[in-house]
């Protein structure tokens, strides 16, 4: 009687734990109802819309109002949700109700050519200001070119010409007639003109001839230098003076001679100009008359007329480097119009997303060229950038790629800031060189920038850059899921039929559809959400799409779906199969069936690349006597995170409350994640890591068929974790892998039912009992079904269930204490009889009924012999 008591205490616990923590298959996933369903997406209206965004949706539309500086837009949001996509969609529809920004062109500033003007224009307006330009320059050229190769204009030059060469020559006749006079002579000597003495000679008569014989052209010949010395003294001084006279004279009409020169060129000039002004100024007038609405372009003709009538010389004849046509143009440069940025008239404001966000990208600049060795520029060079492009309308730019490039938030920042686009040297900045360069005219600057970027980087950046906030005011947080319901679950089907017309891929029949639903689920972790995860849907789409077209079918049907998943997983699954063969070969030690003490299955998450997969991993616990100490060898090594230490540090606790309140804990013990060379974190190992203590304290052993995941507190309440999904199947695999059972199964966190999408040869093997999940939501629920008996509850004299697994926690702790104290072997001896004399009376007293809930019966029930539990060296 006493014996069938003491048995049914022993498995009423675990046998209610059991049956009120199993699950059904049809908790394991969520799938859709087929009547909900379209028979296919041809029956779908596509969706062209933020789909679970509402609040993004709200923080841009809020921003488009706004019409202040500052109210730019950050959207945050991970990475392949669709962010640049759904609001490029946003922007478009906003940006075709806004008015055409305008053109920018630079032309030359002929006062100060380091300093080009920017000229705005209407949309539309700068090419043709371009072309006209150039045509008014061919048209200019061809027209002085004729009218400076007329007769008339000739004849007019040549008149002032030879009435400047008559009033020369007259001139130096005189003088030379003069000097002649003095008997002095003009002559030219090593290109140096002078007067020299000759011989006086006599007018010639018939008196007679005089003795001096003379040259045959009649003129004197010069005094030699021993004729001059043979003179009387008087004589040369005469000599010299008059000599010094008349290269006084000589020097002032070389001077009258230059006047004349310059009077003459002047008049040529004046009439070069005067023929210049009536060919340039009409057709300059013509240019004002079309483009008048342009906001300081006549000021700019004018000077540019002035400039071509005052050069016209070196126009025409080209012998100056700032006249002679330009390298990609016949224009010279100093006459070019350089259109920086243009835009198709009433095409809206422009949308525009860089994908290379340098800082030349952004913001522009001013390219050089190298000619014979000499650097040079000109604002022909000047080129725009996004900027310029986007002025008017709105840039979309990833963060992490604007982050990248070096000064290019520097630049970004300046001109929001500034509220103009200021083109600088970047050489100059990094460098400091001293090579030639030009500033251009600011151009304002009125754009909605919009940065997509994930969580961490705008914290990051948050934090690093006090700047952001007033210029991104706007933080647009984008969602990965959507909570599933019937409407969702439509809006998600749209959303699927955007994505099969907008790709021109096959239709999706209705078994498709509802994969695709469950698979969206499965991918949020969640039975009450979708992922909304863009990205790996279009991949999805396309390639079972692809599949079904290489089988010939006409739809995409359920199969196609399930064998893409399937393809999928095997190309990214090399470092799971790698795991596998070790496990299969004995490798890796893990043990799917036996009784073991302090040893346990945990479950752990691979996250390689764009893959993960849950694996099983050996968790030892190791006890002996100590003051109390936990050594988390994870942590010693530098191989365990801090919320690892976490969790141990909350099971410390855990033990301290429950058995340390009357008495220290008088034992030490090393927990190990075994066969682990990797950095490990998380606290979802903390419920294993307890089981496997104090299995190890009690000496009860762990039925290694289960695999337990969860995290806790320091009340023993089971918290949820993630990937519960990863390490069901991976778990459920390694048993497959060594050979089902039928006992095998996951013990984990019962918060946890609702992230279950497993795969449906788990969901099979559940429902014909080959395997078995296990939702718990306190530590004894997990310990009762580790080993098999209950956990025990304290009574009102602070002790627990007799048989119960903290019932022998406590023996042993008490065992430790006595040795700690060092009390005598006979003492021990004697207690150990008053305790079975005791044993003998409680015998003797009737035994009550037990209830499942009450812990005082099992109390009475008396204690369970624990060697009938306990197995043998191999465990079994």
């Amino acid at each position: 009687m006493k014996t069938t008591s003491m048995q049914s205490t022993s498995i009423i616990a675990p046998t209610h734990t059991r049956e009120k923590t199993r699950l059904q298959p049809n908790q394991l996933t969520r799938l859709p109802n087929l009547d909900n369903i379209p028979a296919s997406t041809r029956r779908i209206k596509p969706l062209n819309d933020f789909l679970g965004q509402q609040r993004a949706r709200a923080s841009v539309e809020a921003a488009l109002s706004l019409p202040y500086d500052g109210y730019n837009i950050f959207a945050v949001g991970p990475s392949g949700l669709g962010k640049r996509t759904m609001l490029k969609r946003l922007l478009l529809k906003q940006a075709a109700q806004m008015p055409t920004p305008s053109d920018w062109v630079y032309v030359n500033n002929f006062a100060d050519t380091r300093q080009p003007i920017a000229l705005e224009l209407p949309a539309g307006q700068g090419p043709k200001l371009k072309k006209a330009m150039h045509q008014l320059w061919q048209t200019m050229l061809n027209t002085l070119e004729r009218r400076f190769t007329t007769d008339s204009y000739h004849a007019r030059i040549e008149t002032i010409r030879q009435a400047t060469g008559q009033q020369q020559q007259d001139a130096l006749i005189e003088l030379t007639q003069e000097g002649e006079a003095l008997d002095l002579r003009l002559i030219s000597r090593n290109e140096e003109h002078r007067f020299v003495p000759v011989h006086h000679v006599e007018p010639p008569s018939n008196a007679g001839q005089s003795n001096v014989e003379q040259p045959q052209n009649n003129l004197p010949p010069e005094l030699t230098e021993e004729e001059m010395a043979a003179l009387a003294p008087s004589v040369r001084a005469r000599i010299a003076q008059n000599v010094r006279q008349m290269d006084k004279k000589l020097e002032k009409l070389g001077s009258q001679l230059g006047q004349m020169e310059e009077q003459a060129r002047a008049k040529v000039s004046t009439i070069n100009r005067e023929l210049a002004s009536s060919v340039v100024e009409p057709k300059i007038m013509q240019i004002a008359q079309r483009f008048e609405h342009v906001n300081g372009l006549d000021s700019y003709l004018k000077v540019y007329a002035q400039d071509v009538i005052t050069h016209v010389e070196h126009i025409l004849a080209q012998d100056e480097e700032d006249f002679l046509p330009g390298i990609f143009d016949r224009v010279p440069p100093r006459y070019q119009v350089n259109v920086v940025v243009t835009h198709k008239p009433n095409s809206g404001a422009p949308v525009i997303f860089e994908d290379l966000p340098t800082h030349y990208n952004l913001l522009g600049h001013v390219e050089q060229l190298t000619q014979m060795g000499t650097i040079t520029t000109d604002f022909t060079l000047i080129r725009s950038g996004v900027l310029h492009h986007a002025n008017g309308g709105f840039l979309i730019l990833e963060a992490d790629q604007l982050l990248e490039q070096p000064y290019a938030w520097q630049g970004l920042k300046r001109a929001l800031r500034s509220g103009h686009i200021k083109l600088s040297s970047l050489e100059h900045m990094i460098t400091l060189t001293g090579s030639i360069s030009i500033e251009p005219a600011a151009i304002p600057l009125q754009v909605k920038v919009v940065l997509l970027g994930e969580p961490y980087i705008y914290y990051e950046l948050l934090e690093f850059e006090p700047e952001l906030n007033s210029l991104f005011k706007i933080r647009a947080d984008f969602t990965d899921t959507l909570p599933r319901n019937d409407e969702n679950e439509q809006a998600y089907m749209r959303l699927i039929a955007d994505y099969v017309q907008k790709e021109k891929l096959l239709p999706f029949d209705r078994s498709a559809l509802a994969a695709l639903l469950t698979d969206s689920s499965r991918q949020a972790e969640d039975q009450t959400s979708l992922s909304l995860h863009a990205a790996t849907l279009g991949d999805l789409l396309r390639e079972a799409a692809h599949l079904a077209a290489s089988r010939d079918a006409s739809m995409v049907s359920a199969q196609h779906i399930a064998d893409t998943l399937e393809q999928r997983r095997y190309r990214l699954g090399y470092l799971r199969e790698l795991y596998w063969q070790d496990l299969s070969r004995g490798t890796q030690l893990i043990e799917t069936s036996g009784l073991r003490y302090g040893q346990i299955n945990a479950l752990t998450v691979v996250h390689y690349a764009d893959s993960e997969f849950g694996l099983p991993a050996r968790l030892t616990a190791s006890v002996y006597q100590g003051g109390g100490d936990i050594l988390d060898i994870e942590r010693n090594v530098e191989l365990g995170g801090s919320l690892h230490a976490k969790g141990i540090l909350i099971m410390s606790s855990f033990l301290r409350s429950h058995f340390g309140r009357s008495q220290p804990l008088h034992f030490s013990a090393a927990l190990a994640f075994e066969q682990s060379y990797g950095e490990i974190d998380g606290d979802s190992a903390t419920l294993a890591e307890l089981s496997a203590l104090i299995s190890a304290i009690s000496h009860i052993p762990i039925d290694q068929s289960w695999s337990i995941t969860g995290s806790m507190n320091q009340l023993g309440q089971v918290q949820p974790i993630g990937g519960i999904n990863a390490k069901i199947e991976g778990f459920y695999d390694a048993c497959k892998l060594q050979g089902l059972s039928g006992k095998q199964g996951v013990i984990f966190p019962v918060q946890n039912m609702q992230h279950l999408m497993l795969r449906q040869d788990v969901i099979e093997a559940v429902e014909q009992g080959k395997f078995h999940l296990h939702a718990i939501d306190t530590i004894e629920q997990a310990l009762e079904l580790l080993m098999d008996r209950p956990a025990g509850q304290i009574d009102a004299k602070g002790k627990y269930t007799k048989g119960s697994i903290y019932a022998e926690v406590m023996r042993q702790l008490k065992s430790w204490q006595v040795l700690e104290s060092g009390e005598p072997e006979k003492d021990k001896k004697r207690k150990k009889k008053k305790s079975k004399s005791k044993k003998a009376g409680l015998q003797k007293q009737p035994v009550e009924e037990i209830n499942e809930d009450s812990s005082t019966a099992l109390n009475e029930a008396g204690e369970v012999k624990t060697s009938s539990s306990q197995p043998d060296e191999q465990g079994n």
